[in-house]
């Protein structure tokens, strides 16, 4: 799978922690790595175009980025860390995801990264499923034991987080991967939520304010209780005859 790299700052970033946020389940992973971007106003430092990507730009202010964008940000706290933070609106195939999930690793560690936090999305089962989290690598140990999530130690973590967890020793980097309970049905800005307080605790310095996500969320549950409501009551059909 041919991998171009786009460059679009030349942003220094001291031992920055690399957040990398896919569509998965819900879209929780997109949803929460594109709401630190747009609250932080973070800037693009890089992209990853492809001939197996699909064939699509994305437009911001003025500028065609390719389908995978990292994007940068000094801390704002004199004990906070510098973030990069990577998203995409596209998951790769089965078959494309190693050489992404490398290609993605490559260019963090080519950024100064040397810790990365994958975010993924898992089907909710019961309403009681909270996030946990698991890490690779001796820094990664230290960052899921400061998130407060409960540390997973069997299972299975499908995609580019799992391939991720076990090639990031070969980039030299310790890697670490919260997996969220969503909503597997439609976008769940509210379970994106659950990301926000365990990065705090693990990436000194970055906090944002959930109340947009929030409001987001609520928007949606109103849109699909009044499609529903529809559905349910004839005499609100518009069909007339």
């Amino acid at each position: 799978m041919g991998i171009e790299t786009h460059r679009y700052s030349e942003t220094t970033l001291d031992n920055p922690v690399g957040i990398v946020g896919f569509p998965s389940v819900g879209l929780v992973s997109s949803i929460a790595a594109n709401y630190y971007v747009s609250q932080l106003e973070m800037k693009p430092i890089a992209g990853l175009g492809g001939t197996q990507m699909p064939p699509y730009c994305l437009i911001a202010d003025g500028v065609a980025y390719p389908p995978i964008r990292i994007y940068g940000m000094k801390s704002r706290t004199k004990t906070g860390r510098d973030v990069a933070i990577c998203t995409s609106e596209y998951a790769p195939k089965p078959d494309d995801c190693f050489d992404v999930a490398n290609a993605v690793l490559a260019e963090m560690r080519s950024i100064g990264c040397t810790d990365v936090i994958c975010l993924e999305g898992v089907p909710r089962t019961a309403e009681d499923d909270v996030p946990v989290v698991f890490s690779s690598g001796a820094r990664g140990k230290k960052m899921a034991a400061a998130s407060g999530l409960r540390e997973m130690e069997n299972g299975m973590i499908k995609g580019l987080s799992g391939i991720m967890l076990y090639q990031g020793a070969n980039h030299g980097m310790s890697v670490s991967a919260i997996m969220c309970p969503a909503n597997p049905s439609m976008p769940d800005p509210g379970s994106a939520v659950s990301f926000i307080e365990p990065l705090s605790r693990m990436v000194r310095g970055l906090k944002v304010n959930p109340k947009m996500l929030m409001a987001e969320d609520e928007e949606i549950r109103r849109r699909v209780e009044s499609e529903q409501a529809s559905v349910e009551d004839p005499g609100n059909s518009a069909i007339y005859g």
